[in-house]
């Protein structure tokens, strides 16, 4: 992880310093004169600063970490001592992985002392604004690789009956959500690489063996499913509207948090 701040560090510093006239490190620190194409230069540089932080180290770790649960969704298949272990670990894996990465670059910020954020030309609600747009594309990533989970489900067992499960790529993206709408005010109040990494560690903890008891309950999770829309069927528009209004509410109210938060920090 050091050796991630490092090369991060560098790598930002090196962002900042092309193109960094005085006259452009006034206008997107302060916001001004450029309007919204000085906003969106702002919000542009503040999230090349968190891709920094992932690719610090490289990027095939990535991959891996997207690809290895369709490897344990074939693998764990037919050998589940539980209904839909596989399914439900991969399932699992993916939602966390994307939340994993907001947390790194929350990680990444308490170890280096928030060095970067200060060298940043960019005004703090922005740069917390970057990290909320970035929670917004990784959730998107999650419930498009649900998606594919789901097809690739289908057609190891042969049974499209389980595109049943379809609706859990819309349960990931909210949770990707409700997580960082958590996460990121608590990054910037507490000051705790460790205790971030393993708070998250035992959330996911609680997430799994939550979801592989309801899935053993129901007699598996495309049963839990099926048993679930048949009950809210009646009024799934509204309780579809409902939980993306609520989401949305949180995680608006999350960033007006950090916000506050993150004004007030001393570096």
């Amino acid at each position: 992880m050091d050796g991630m701040v490092r090369r991060a560090s560098a790598e930002a510093r090196t962002e900042m310093r092309t193109g960094a006239s005085a006259k452009v490190r006034t206008d997107i620190g302060a916001g001004r004169g450029g309007g919204v194409r000085a906003t969106c230069r702002a919000l542009a540089s503040a999230l090349r600063v968190d891709l920094n932080y992932l690719f610090g180290d490289g990027v095939m770790q990535y991959p891996i970490m997207f690809l290895m649960p369709f490897a344990f969704l074939v693998v764990f298949q037919d050998r589940a001592f539980i209904e839909d272990f596989g399914y439900t670990l991969a399932v699992s894996m993916e939602v966390f992985s994307c939340t994993a990465l907001i947390v790194s670059m929350a990680v990444v910020d308490v170890q280096s002392g928030y060095r970067l954020r200060a060298l940043m030309p960019v005004v703090r609600r922005t740069q917390v604004l970057a990290r909320y747009v970035m929670g917004v594309a990784l959730a998107v990533l999650a419930s498009v690789m649900i998606v594919l989970l789901n097809l690739l489900q289908s057609y190891v067992i042969s049974d499209w009956s389980v595109m049943a499960n379809m609706p859990t790529a819309g349960w990931g993206l909210l949770i990707v959500l409700l997580v960082v709408a958590v996460y990121v005010p608590l990054s910037y109040l507490w000051n705790s690489a460790n205790g971030l990494q393993v708070s998250l560690l035992v959330l996911y903890l609680v997430f799994v063996v939550g979801i592989m008891a309801w899935s053993e309950i129901s007699g598996g999770i495309t049963s839990g499913m099926l048993h679930a829309f048949g009950f809210a069927f009646p009024h799934m528009a509204l309780f579809a509207v409902a939980a993306v209004a609520v989401t949305l509410a949180i995680y608006v109210a999350s960033y007006l948090i950090s916000v506050r938060i993150y004004q007030r920090k001393e570096w």
